[in-house]
Formats: C-alpha cells, sequence, structure tokens
C-alpha cells in the first residue's frame, strides 16, 4: 500500500522524525526503515544510533508516529496517479491481495476513502501477524489466502524490507523505486523493477 498505491513515503518520513524530535537522531534516511512496522522502525533507528528506551517508551513513540502519518493522510489521500486503473485493470486477470505493515485503521481508510475493497480477495494488516516485514509471514498469509504456491505469486514493494519479505515467501519480489532506489531493491533480491504501476499490465500481457 503505501509508497505502492499511495504516495505516502514522505509523509511516513515526516511523522518518523516528528515523533523521534526530542531524540538526537542525525542523517534519518526513512528508506532504512520503509516497510517496517512503526515499532520496529523505531527500534531500528533507536540502535542505528546507539539509543537504548524502554519498551513502554518505544510503543508510545510508535503510536505518536502512527497517529501522525494516519492523520495526514487522511487529509491528503496521495493515492498514486492511475492507481485506480491498474488495479481495476489486475482485477479482471487475477487474484490481488493487498499486504501492508500499516494499521488496520490505516488499510481500512485506503480501501473505503477510494472506494478499492471489491478488488481484492484478501486486505491484511500489521495486526494480522506476530512478525512483520522483513519477515514472510505477511506474504504467507495472503498467498495462503489467494489459494496460490508462492512461485506463482508476484509481489510488488518499493521497500528493502518488503522485497526481502517476498524472497523469503518464496514469491517473485517485484521492485518499484518510489521509496527505496532501484540498486537497493536489487541488492536486497528483486527479480526485476518497474518504473511505474502501469507497467504491471504489461509484464501481464507477455505472461
Amino acid at each position: 500500500m503505501d509508497g505502492v498505491l499511495l504516495n505516502s513515503s514522505p509523509i511516513h518520513a515526516d511523522a518518523y522524525q516528528d515523533a523521534l524530535c526530542g531524540l538526537s537522531i542525525p542523517n534519518f534516511r526513512y528508506s532504512r526503515v520503509a516497510g517496517m512496522r512503526s515499532a520496529d522502525g523505531i527500534r531500528a533507528i533507536l540502535k542505528e544510533n546507539n539509543i537504548h528506551l524502554p519498551e513502554e517508551q518505544i510503543a508510545a513513540l510508535a503510536q505518536v508516529k502512527s497517529m501522525l502519518a494516519l492523520v495526514r493522510i487522511g487529509a491528503e489521500n496521495p493515492i498514486v496517479p492511475g492507481a485506480v486503473a491498474v488495479l481495476e485493470a489486475l482485477a479482471g486477470r487475477t487474484k490481488l491481495a493487498l499486504a501492508s505493515s500499516a494499521s488496520e485503521a490505516g488499510v481500512n481508510a485506503f480501501l473505503d476513502r477510494n472506494a478499492l475493497r471489491c478488488f481484492f480477495q484478501c486486505a491484511l494488516h500489521s495486526g494480522d501477524v506476530r512478525s512483520a516485514k522483513p519477515a514472510p509471514e505477511i506474504f504467507e498469509l495472503a498467498i495462503n489466502r489467494l489459494g496460490l504456491s508462492p512461485a506463482d505469486a508476484l509481489v510488488v514493494e518499493d521497500a528493502v524490507a518488503g522485497i526481502q519479505a517476498a524472497k523469503a515467501a518464496g514469491a517473485v519480489a517485484c521492485g518499484i523505486p518510489s521509496t527505496c532506489g532501484a540498486d537497493e531493491l536489487q541488492r536486497a533480491g528483486a527479480d526485476m523493477i518497474i518504473d511505474k504501476l502501469e507497467d504491471l499490465l504489461e509484464l501481464g500481457a507477455r505472461a
């Protein structure tokens, strides 16, 4: 969802920085934690900066970050231009699942605000799994609910953590360099790179 169907990476980056403004975090780069659950992202940032906080404080910071992002995304609704048309075309050809590290509220708001729920056979959020990306659990669950074998599933991801999760799930990983660069996604294991969502329609036409 984020970074693939929503141009939300700048919003999430700002939300992390606002939530962590009371700490010394030099050289923050959102792409390092893109695709992770907010709490996992905050843990990674703290570890990188050698900052130790109790889990309850990390949970509170993650809640602040998630709420800041949710409010701003709700106000701006930065859906990727052409995303609805691409989803409509793909839904006519194949089974689709949405598998996001976003909260249940964030996923539901995105689907309902843009009338997209009808295109997906299942929609998963961070609360549906114990271990979030880069663990493969959310993609394994989505593939299972679609009734596919992993090798027959194509995962579209903008973040290193997502590509790593897709590969660990045994799926074909397709990178779209909206949050992380193409070189980063390839190093993470992406099997292919597309420049824009519409390129997925070309992949389907060649298959």
